[in-house]
């Protein structure tokens, strides 16, 4: 057994040959000891695997054998390639990251001599999208329609705690903090604690939910799986997978995601002149940013601030008095 699979996900590399899998071990037992989160572990062995799977035959498997054999030539191919195989650019960009981080590490290893990505051949240019949060009329038609007691809940950390997928499913009855109507989010998202504060509707969700799952069980959502260690969380594939169920029973003509229920919860925030530091914090961003990009000020908003610095503009006219 190769130092790999000791690895959650190492078998999706099964196919490396063994210096590889020594190098790629390695690099993920560096990364453990700088307390990466597991999730992000698992996205370099998948990128690892889509960079190899998809190149042609030739070339894959002369990596296959050694990631130092990498050349500027097999990233312009990998490019090509995922851009055929509909990888989009967000996904690519993010990928080519990865990859950059890993032969950088083969680079201070002294296994690869030059770095076979290059910063302006090879970089992606990604869509900017604006963020698109429900609609208020299309929340009331979404959360009329949910009659499990569950999925409400589900969607009500993400719409008022401004909770990611994956920290719905990760989350734990130890965490809740009743007295103080606290959450604690754990090692999230780039390995950032936070603590976000749930709404009277949340907690009334919350209390009808615990009544009713067993005192043993320590995840919020367990899975009903019934190839599941019992108790094991609900995984973040089946939470993704119970929106379009609801958006189509709703009769919505946009196709929303569970993460339009995090960007609602930034935009309610910041259009109800909660400051953009404090949104920040909540969300659990690293920077403004990304706090920016996810929460979108209404054109009511923009008009009343715009009109409110008129006035002000106005007042200081030359030859005024102010």
């Amino acid at each position: 057994m190769s130092d790999l699979q000791h690895f959650p996900h190492g078998h999706l590399l099964h196919f490396l040959s063994l210096t590889n899998q020594a190098s790629v071990a390695a690099y993920l037992t560096l990364l453990q000891a700088r307390q990466y989160a597991p999730r992000s572990l698992e996205q370099i062995l998948s990128s690892l695997k889509s960079f190899c799977l998809v190149l042609p035959e030739r070339q894959r498997q002369r990596i296959v054998q050694d990631f130092a054999h990498t050349t500027p030539e097999d990233i312009d191919v990998w490019l090509d390639m995922a851009s055929v195989h509909g990888l989009a650019p967000g996904t690519r960009a993010t990928r080519l990251r990865v990859l950059g981080g890993f032969f950088a590490f083969l680079i201070e290893q002294g296994t690869l001599l030059h770095h076979p990505i290059c910063r302006h051949r090879h970089e992606v240019t990604v869509p900017q999208y604006l963020p698109r949060p429900m609609a208020d009329e299309d929340l009331v038609a979404f959360f009329r329609v949910i009659d499990v007691l569950r999925d409400r809940l589900l969607f009500l950390l993400m719409l008022r705690c401004g909770l990611r997928v994956s920290e719905v499913s990760a989350l734990r009855w130890a965490v809740i903090h009743w007295d103080q109507g606290t959450i604690r989010v754990e090692n999230s998202k780039g390995a950032v604690d936070r603590i976000v504060y749930f709404s009277p509707d949340v907690e009334v969700a919350l209390r009808q939910w615990r009544h009713g799952q067993p005192s043993e069980v320590s995840a919020v959502f367990p899975s009903r799986h019934r190839h599941k260690k019992p108790g094991s969380p609900l995984r973040v594939r089946q939470i993704h997978g119970l929106m379009a169920p609801y958006v189509a029973k709703a009769g919505l003509q946009t196709q929303y995601t569970t993460h339009a229920l995090r960007h609602t919860f930034a935009t309610h925030l910041l259009n109800a002149g909660a400051p953009v530091e404090v949104v920040k914090e909540l969300m659990g961003h690293t920077s403004l940013d990304m706090t920016l990009r996810d929460a979108q000020l209404y054109e009511a908003t923009k008009r009343q601030h715009y009109d409110q610095a008129m006035e002000q503009v106005e007042r200081r006219r030359p030859g005024q008095r102010r």
